[in-house]
């Protein structure tokens, strides 16, 4: 997972492959569209990956 920053301060908008900023964020987990971002002067943050949980909870 990673968090991409905009170039342009506060955008709010479509992204490439299909993200979408708030503010001048949005969040992607594909490798191209963080490489793309990377090479065209976003800031990119990498995070850790969200934890998808498979169990049902016990009551």
């Amino acid at each position: 997972m990673a968090i991409l920053h905009t170039p342009v301060e506060g955008f709010t908008g479509p992204g490439p492959g299909g993200t979408a900023f708030v503010n001048g964020r949005a969040e992607t987990d594909d490798p191209a569209v963080i490489a793309y971002a990377r090479r065209h002067g976003y800031e990119v943050e990498e995070t850790k990956p969200r934890r998808k949980t498979t169990e049902t909870p016990k009551e």
